[in-house]
């Protein structure tokens, strides 16, 4: 496993920032922001790192991660914004499994876990 690091300084303070502000502007805002703000962070590590990472993770960077809009939110369709981060959290899990476990990779189910549940 390669312990190249996949984001500057710089690139992981302004990350930080981001997070660390993004949680005192919650206090004041309405609660549906919150995953809003994580999504926002969660693509800003995406662009990060993606030019530095393996070809499987480059994968999950451009597809199930990059597809999740933070902006669409739930303003449209709320049970379509909940399947459809169901289904990143799914994707997340499974290449999460390929790259600490390739051994453990299961034929299983591979609907979303929600609550402890399949």
């Amino acid at each position: 496993m390669s312990t190249n690091l996949v984001m500057s300084e710089d690139e992981a303070l302004e990350l930080l920032s981001f997070l660390v502000t993004a949680a005192r502007t919650q206090l004041d805002e309405a609660p549906e922001y919150g995953p809003l703000r994580l999504l926002t962070a969660a693509q800003r590590l995406a662009e990060n790192i993606a030019p530095r990472v393996s070809p499987a993770t480059r994968a999950l960077l451009d597809g199930p991660v990059e597809s999740l809009s933070p902006t669409a939110a739930m303003r449209e369709d709320r049970a379509q914004y909940v399947a459809s981060l169901d289904a990143l959290c799914a994707a997340v899990g499974r290449h999460l499994v390929a790259h600490f476990a390739p051994e453990q990779k299961s034929g299983g189910s591979s609907a979303p876990i929600a609550d402890g549940r399949r």
